[in-house]
């Protein structure tokens, strides 16, 4: 599963990169109306996250292959004396520790997912005209099969709602009320999703 999120998050963050305002056609009444799509700067701060996240992870492996160099150096100089060479490493792996690179690579992978999974579902909403099919999909990218079994009808309400939101502020009105009910839709989605997370069997609903 790490592995798809990885792979779509790269897919989806080259894509980005070239991203320019498109225009979806829809079919209404014979008439061919052209509706020019807003994109939700959420995702934008997703993207932004995952930047910061990448700099950050890059910043302090270039630290931690410091201190590797720094030992290597300083162990020429010990002629082989074991008793110090233990105290250099043991000196070289604390300060590689603290820097918390660990910590790091878990908000790292963190911020990949959770730009997936936002740029999945706006891309999911966009793609079909119908919020019954963009809810469907949608669930079966970000909810197992047993979750969605046992909580669907929230499930779905909360999704609904989502797509619902998004559509009325990338195709009729990027207004104040729109953009907070993406919001609101999208943390009840990611609240359900780490309360799953946490553990698999605690009740959402």
């Amino acid at each position: 599963m790490l592995m798809f999120v990885l792979e779509l998050a790269i897919t989806l963050i080259a894509a980005f990169r070239g991203w320019r305002p498109v225009c979806f056609n829809s079919l209404v009444e014979d008439n061919l109306m052209d509706f020019a799509i807003r994109r939700h700067h959420l995702i934008e701060e997703a993207k932004s996250e995952l930047d910061i996240a990448y700099e950050e992870v890059k910043r302090v492996e270039q630290e931690v292959m410091a201190y590797e160099a720094l030992y290597n150096e300083k162990s020429k100089k010990l002629n082989g004396n074991e008793a110090d060479l233990l105290a250099l490493m043991a000196e070289k792996e604390e300060k590689q520790e603290n820097l918390g690179i660990d910590e790091l690579y878990k908000l790292q992978r963190a911020a990949i997912q959770r730009f997936a999974q936002i740029s999945s579902v706006f891309t999911i909403v966009h793609s079909v005209d119908s919020i019954s099919i963009a809810v469907d999909l949608i669930r079966q990218i970000l909810f197992r099969a047993d979750d969605a079994k046992k909580c669907r009808a929230k499930i779905d309400q909360t999704l609904r709602r989502f797509c619902c939101s998004l559509r009325a502020y990338t195709v009729e009105e990027s207004s104040i009320e729109n953009d907070h009910n993406v919001r609101e839709s999208w943390g009840e989605i990611e609240a359900m999703l780490k309360e799953i997370g946490r553990a698999s069997k605690t009740r959402i609903c």
